[in-house]
């Protein structure tokens, strides 16, 4: 089994389900909002892009563990520098007429810091619970209680919908559009934070069944 891949597509399927659920809360309370055709392009993309970024980190934290190299021991900036590479070629490939999005890193390092830390530390805590006969379930269930894993799920969502808004601020278009964006930012991260918490139970359920609270390690 390779571990690392069904580690980057559990991540992938949660962080589409997770996009499209929150945006279907924007929808339904901001139709004129969501029908403006560059905000879907833009959030298509962004995800998208969220998902090469944790692919990296995955692979990057599961590559340090098999080496032998103790979780304290990585190199976040790094990872962090890597990680420019994707947003680089996110604008590159948005090509979303009179928008302009300037990345201003000061901005959110932390925050993209401390969901590197907090991924990679998941990942090594799973691999270091993974027989190599054991499903992701088993580990996940030898690693975790349910409580604490739907834990580490709301807060790496958080991060990211922290990162999204700070970045989604540094959108420009041409007016009459502008005022329209500083409302979308808000309206989407609200609706980000909520579907956050409906996410974390959601998967936690998955994995642990309606008993949250699953005796693991």
């Amino acid at each position: 089994m390779d571990k690392v891949t069904v580690l980057c597509d559990k991540d992938r399927d949660m962080m589409y389900e997770f996009s499209r659920r929150s945006l279907d809360r924007v929808s339904g309370r901001s139709r004129a909002l969501i029908s403006l055709p560059f905000f879907s392009t833009y959030m298509d993309s962004n995800v998208k892009k969220e998902v090469e970024k944790d692919r990296l980190i995955i692979e990057e934290a599961a590559e340090a563990y098999n080496a032998g190299r103790p979780v304290c021991d990585l190199d976040l900036e790094d990872i962090f520098e890597k990680t420019k590479q994707v947003d680089k070629t996110f604008l590159e490939n948005l090509l979303i007429p009179s928008f302009s999005l300037s990345v201003r890193y000061s901005d959110f390092a932390d925050i993209r810091i401390q969901r590197i830390w907090r991924i990679s530390r998941t990942v090594y805590t799973l691999l270091e619970n993974w027989r190599d006969t054991a499903s992701f379930t088993e580990a996940a269930r030898k690693a975790y209680t349910g409580k604490k894993f739907k834990e580490i799920l709301a807060e790496i969502l958080h991060l990211y919908n922290q990162e999204t808004r700070m970045l989604s601020k540094s959108m420009r278009l041409f007016s009459p559009f502008n005022k329209a964006v500083s409302a979308y930012v808000e309206t989407l991260f609200q609706a980000m934070e909520e579907t956050t918490e409906d996410m974390a139970d959601m998967y936690a359920k998955k994995i642990f069944g309606d008993k949250i609270v699953y005796a693991g390690n």
